[in-house]
C-alpha cells in the first residue's frame, strides 16, 4: 500500500467537499470526484481547487472513474438513495469505502427493503475483503469526551444515562417529520453504539415521536452493567446556529465547530466554564480510517457491522413511532 492513499469522492459538491479536504489533510491524495453533469463538475472543481488545491480529474460516470483511477478509497457522499449502488460498485472494484450516513435509504422502498439494502452493502464489503466505515462521526470523539468528563467530574464510571440534542438547518429549505429522522437519527444512535458496545435496546421501553419539525426518542439500553436511559431530540430550525449537545450521566457538552488560525476546522466541547479543543470528529474518523487502510493501526470508528446495527435501530424505532404529535 502506498504512503499516500488515492481517494475518489462520489458527490463532492455538498458534504463531500469537506470529506475530500479531510482526506487531503490526513495525508491522502484526492485524485478524482464524480458529479452529475459537466457544468456541476466545473463548479465543484473550482470549489475544491480553492478549498485545498485539488488537482485531480472530474467524471460524470462513476464506473468510468473507478476503472480509470483505481482508487484505494472511495468516499460515497452521493444522495442517500444512491449509497447502496455506489458503495457496492466501489467495493466490487476493490476499494475501501467511506459511506455517508445513513448507510442506505430510499423513500420509495419500504423499511424492510431498506434494511436488506444495508445488509447487501455490508455483505459486499465482507466478500470483497475491504473495509467499510460510515461517517456518523460522533463516536470518534468519545475518548476526548471521557477525558473531559474525568477532568471535571472525576473517574469515568458506569453510563446510566445518555442524551443528545441535534438541530439541523436544511440548505434547501425545512426538513419535516421523517426527513429529519432519515438525515440525523444515525448520529445519536452511533453514540448509543459507541458508549454502550454490546448493549441492546429494551423495545418494551421505547417511546418515539415524529413531529412536524421535531423528532424525539427515549428508550432503555440493557448492558452487562445494567440499564442506561437514552433520550434524544432532533430538530429542524429556520434561523440561528444549530445546537449540538450530547453527554452521559448528565454531563452535557455543547459541540461547537470553528476554523483555527490556519483555516483548519476544529471542534470545541464546552461544559459550563470549562472547554476542550480538539480535531473535528470527522477529521478523526477519516484520519483513523486512512491509517487502518495503510496498515498503521488506525481504527474503523463506525464499522460496517455498526452501521448496519445503526440502520436496524433507525428503522425499528421509526416503525414504532407516534406520528400524531
Amino acid at each position: 500500500m502506498p504512503d499516500k492513499l488515492k481517494v475518489a469522492v462520489i458527490g463532492a459538491s455538498g458534504i463531500g467537499q469537506h470529506h475530500a479536504r479531510w482526506h487531503h489533510l490526513s495525508g491522502s491524495r484526492v485524485v478524482a470526484f464524480a458529479g452529475t453533469s459537466e457544468e456541476s463538475c466545473a463548479t465543484t472543481r473550482s470549489q475544491l481547487q480553492a478549498y485545498f488545491g485539488f488537482d485531480g480529474r472530474a467524471y460524470t460516470d462513476v464506473a468510468h472513474m473507478l476503472a480509470a483511477e483505481q482508487p484505494d478509497v472511495v468516499d460515497v457522499s452521493s444522495p442517500f438513495n444512491l449509497h447502496k449502488e455506489h458503495a457496492i460498485m466501489a467495493l466490487e472494484s476493490g476499494c475501501h469505502v467511506v459511506c455517508e450516513k445513513p448507510l442506505c435509504w430510499d423513500v420509495d422502498r419500504d423499511l424492510d427493503d431498506i434494511l436488506a439494502d444495508g445488509q447487501a452493502v455490508v455483505r459486499a464489503a465482507e466478500q470483497a475483503g475491504r473495509s467499510l466505515v460510515m461517517s456518523a462521526q460522533y463516536p470518534a470523539g468519545i475518548s476526548i469526551y471521557r477525558d473531559f468528563y474525568a477532568r471535571v467530574r472525576g473517574v469515568w464510571g458506569k453510563v446510566e444515562s445518555l442524551e443528545m440534542e441535534m438541530e439541523v438547518k436544511g440548505r434547501r429549505g425545512p426538513k419535516v417529520r421523517e426527513d429529519i429522522w432519515i438525515d440525523v437519527a444515525s448520529h445519536p444512535l452511533s453514540l448509543v453504539l459507541g458508549f454502550l458496545p454490546g448493549g441492546e435496546i429494551d423495545w418494551a421501553t421505547v417511546s418515539c415521536a415524529i413531529g412536524e419539525r421535531e423528532n424525539r426518542a427515549r428508550f432503555d439500553v440493557i448492558t452487562s452493567e445494567g440499564r442506561c436511559d437514552v433520550r434524544f431530540v432532533l430538530r429542524d430550525i429556520d434561523e440561528g446556529v444549530p445546537a449540538r449537545q450530547f453527554g452521559a450521566n448528565g454531563f452535557l457538552v455543547n459541540w461547537e465547530g470553528f476554523a483555527d488560525d490556519e483555516g483548519i476546522y476544529r471542534a470545541r466541547l464546552v461544559h459550563g466554564d470549562e472547554a476542550v479543543i480538539c480535531r473535528d470528529f470527522m477529521h478523526i474518523l477519516i484520519d483513523e480510517f486512512g491509517k487502518h487502510v495503510r496498515g498503521e493501526g488506525g481504527r474503523v470508528v463506525v464499522s460496517g457491522a455498526d452501521a448496519l446495527k445503526n440502520l436496524q435501530y433507525q428503522i425499528a424505532l421509526l416503525k414504532l413511532a407516534d406520528w400524531s404529535v
